[in-house]
């Protein structure tokens, strides 16, 4: 592009506009209360449109009438129809203006566009804000997949010492995620085991992948994003998981307003929580799919929202108190969003609001609690272990007022299905179980179950509370 001197006139062959625009405007006071209508062909004018009805032959009509009307009192002229809407202010700009019986031809054909256009608002507004993209598993033969993660675990021995393995590692390590099919990378992580070196090369590549995603865009370009994430805690009275809130999208304007973000920047807030649940079954790999999908206005969801939806009217005739553990994910443009800017208690105070007013449109809940947006791997670990620590210590809190933390013990044995060790309190003078629940692991491509144990040992001994070895059931 060349820049145009002060004194030329705008060269160039522009595209004409839509024959009628209808549009708001804001004076001193803010928004006008009335529409306009723009004419853009000839006659060009600019008129107000007023949501009323005026009396005039023919306006009690079955079929749709009009008329031009001129009130004396106020010397003004209307345009007005048996639909509730009418036309005022007329100023003609060109040419003069055109006769009674023109004016009204065109102002039918506005009114015409005018109800096409309120319809095609409505047909937006009930459709997805974003397009879902179902994921769909892959079922590649066995022998496929043992070959593919065979050479991605190559690939992650050689990428320390051999550029080029480097390189390799990081295409390989991309296509086993993209292809929905889990048993790919963790078939490869596994093989590692005994070289944890190649090992850990592999598992931090693949994280770096996921949480600092660039989006090949169809033209050609790549558009570089980093994935943050809230841990969202709420309790519920039922069984049934519902997931898919589309009101989560008014969060962007709340994260743009309270990190500063410049109108241009990139944000996208998906509408589709992601819960431990979710986050264990695809081992993390399927959030390889959020920032493409979110920057091509889509939304990457794990089954169709109607089957969800279904399910979850029929298992919330169960009653099953608990309290609920999931993420709300988003994708910012990578750099631009600094923790620091914003305060935040503020920023969870306005996120607040947008929060319950999408979950109470959706599902039936008691209380919910949300957690400073932190990027994507620190926030599973922060809402995991919150979590786990309000659970520990409400149990602690009732025991404590019923027999005494010293008349309790604890036992916990890992249970890989539910990525978790499971905590059981027993009484220390017959073993009488007191109370047991999950004490989860933070979602990760390969969950450290070791840490979660340190973590929960440590808490326990705080309390003074023993605890036998753990056993394992692997199987």
């Amino acid at each position: 592009m060349r820049t145009i001197k002060a004194s030329s006139t705008l060269p160039g062959d522009p595209f004409l506009p839509n024959r009628f625009i209808f549009g708001d405007a804001v004076d001193a006071e803010g928004l006008e209360e009335h529409e306009y209508l723009v004419h853009t062909e000839e006659p060009t004018f600019v008129c107000r449109i007023v949501v009323q009805d005026l009396e005039f032959k023919g306006s009690d009509a079955e079929g749709f009438c009009s008329a031009m009307l001129y009130d004396e009192a106020e010397n003004v002229s209307y345009y007005a129809c048996n639909d509730g809407v009418t036309l005022t202010d007329f100023n003609f700009y060109g040419n003069g203006e055109p006769t009674a019986g023109v004016l009204q031809k065109i102002c039918d054909d506005a009114i015409a566009c005018y109800w096409a256009i309120d319809e095609a608002y409505k047909k937006r507004e009930a459709e997805p804000i974003r397009r879902l993209r179902v994921m769909k598993r892959e079922t590649d033969e066995s022998a496929s997949v043992a070959e593919r993660a065979a050479s991605l675990a190559a690939a992650a021995r050689g990428a320390d010492s051999d550029p080029a393995a480097g390189i390799q590692l990081a295409v390989q390590t991309q296509a086993a995620l993209n292809s929905n099919d889990p048993r790919i990378f963790t078939e490869a992580q596994l093989a590692l085991v005994e070289e944890p070196q190649a090992r850990n090369t592999l598992l931090s590549r693949a994280r770096e992948l996921i949480a600092f995603p660039d989006v090949a865009r169809p033209d050609g370009s790549f558009k570089p994003y980093e994935l943050w994430a809230v841990p969202l805690m709420y309790t519920v009275e039922h069984a049934g998981e519902g997931w898919y809130f589309p009101g989560l999208d008014g969060l962007e304007a709340v994260l743009r307003e309270h990190y500063h973000l410049a109108p241009k920047v990139q944000l996208h807030v998906s509408p589709a929580l992601f819960t431990h649940g979710m986050l264990r079954d695809s081992a993390c790999q399927t959030l390889i799919h959020v920032a493409d999908a979110l920057d091509a206005g889509e939304v990457f969801v794990p089954e169709e929202v109607d089957a969800m939806r279904r399910r979850y009217e029929e298992e919330r005739q169960n009653y099953l108190p608990r309290l609920t553990l999931n993420w709300i994910v988003f994708a910012v443009e990578r750099g631009t969003l600094q923790g620091e800017h914003a305060d935040p208690q503020l920023l969870l105070d306005a996120m607040m609001p947008v929060i319950e007013q999408s979950m109470n449109a959706e599902i039936d809940y008691g209380e919910a609690t949300i957690f400073q947006p932190e990027p994507l791997w620190q926030s599973f670990a922060t809402g995991t272990q919150e979590y786990n620590v309000k659970r520990l210590m409400f149990c602690l809190s009732y025991l404590e007022k019923s027999i005494g933390l010293n008349a309790v013990r604890a036992e916990v044995e890992y249970r890989p299905q539910a990525s978790a060790w499971w905590l059981s309190l027993l009484h220390t003078r017959d073993g009488e179980s007191l109370t047991s629940f999950a004490w989860l692991i933070s979602p990760d491509l390969a969950p450290d179950r070791d840490a979660a144990l340190v973590q929960l040992s440590e808490l326990l001994q705080q309390f003074e509370i023993s605890m036998v070895p753990p056993r394992d059931l692997l199987h």
